[in-house]
């Protein structure tokens, strides 16, 4: 297996909404989830190469999506062990209908009537690190041209590709250590090993459909066509920060840095966790 570890540096405060969630209490996940990173990965390739970037309106009867193609998968993006990071929760005075126009009026008429009060969770993170795996290093160095690229991602934030390593080559090893990514839980009980210090989380991973991108070995990837999925499985994992020094015995993909869980990269794939 070989990865891209790639530095990403916020522009300011960012929100990846927990779904389901309330509609008043906007949670955040510390991190940048598996589908929210390969999402703006694909964007970035999209400027990189000229291409105008795809929309972010929702469109109801048939929304599209934009991610890198699945021999290409994203792993997330997780707050640097040599950087403060936190979730900051305050409050934002918000409209109750999508549709009025009195929010930016100077008299307001019908006091409070069109308000309400909701409770919002940020990330405010210095740095983060990505990862993206595949089988070969063939179409690796398309990366390459995404440093200094940066989109919107996620919720409510922007973001900007600071650094991107060379191809690292990994191998498959069973250790104890502390994993760069999410765990998908069935790993951790499996295992009858389940460790303290860690956070669990509700996420979604995508449902490839069995109708491939026809075209070239980069069809989906440099191009502006929507990825073609199936919709949205979810899944339950397992989030140990780097200050939690926690250390866990599972199958990885290592270079003796990166420790990347097999089982992580088997759920995103949409295989069974082995």
């Amino acid at each position: 297996m070989y990865c891209l570890k790639l530095t990403v540096q916020p522009t300011a405060a960012m929100t990846f909404r927990i779904l389901p969630g309330s509609i008043l209490n906007i949670a955040t996940y510390p991190f940048v989830p598996p589908t929210t990173f390969s999402g703006f990965l694909r964007r970035l390739v999209m400027m990189s190469i000229g291409l105008e970037l795809p929309g972010t309106c929702v469109n109801d009867e048939n929304p599209p999506t934009y991610a890198l193609p699945p021999h290409y998968l994203a792993l997330g993006a997780y707050p640097t062990i040599r950087t403060w990071s936190g979730v900051h929760r305050t409050y934002r005075k918000g409209m109750r209908e999508f549709n009025h126009d009195s929010f930016s009026r100077l008299y307001q008429e019908d006091k409070g009537a069109n308000f309400q009060l909701h409770t919002w969770e940020y990330l405010i993170a210095d740095e983060l690190e990505g990862y993206v795996i595949t089988d070969h290093p063939e179409g690796l160095e398309l990366f390459q041209s995404l440093e200094c690229f940066g989109c919107k991602c996620g919720k409510e934030g922007f973001a900007v590709v600071t650094g991107v390593s060379k191809v690292i080559a990994l191998e498959r090893q069973r250790v104890a250590a502390h994993p760069s990514t999410l765990i998908p839980m069935e790993d951790l009980l499996q295992g009858s090993q389940f460790a303290g210090g860690c956070d669990i989380y509700s996420l979604y991973r995508y449902q490839w459909a069995d109708t491939p991108q026809i075209g070239s070995d980069h069809a989906g990837f440099l191009d502006s066509n929507p990825t073609i999925v199936d919709g949205f499985v979810p899944f339950v994992a397992a989030y140990f920060p780097k200050s939690s020094k926690q250390s866990v015995e599972l199958d990885y993909y290592t270079d003796g840095e990166i420790y990347l869980p097999v089982s992580l990269v088997n759920l995103l794939r949409g295989e069974v966790c082995v």
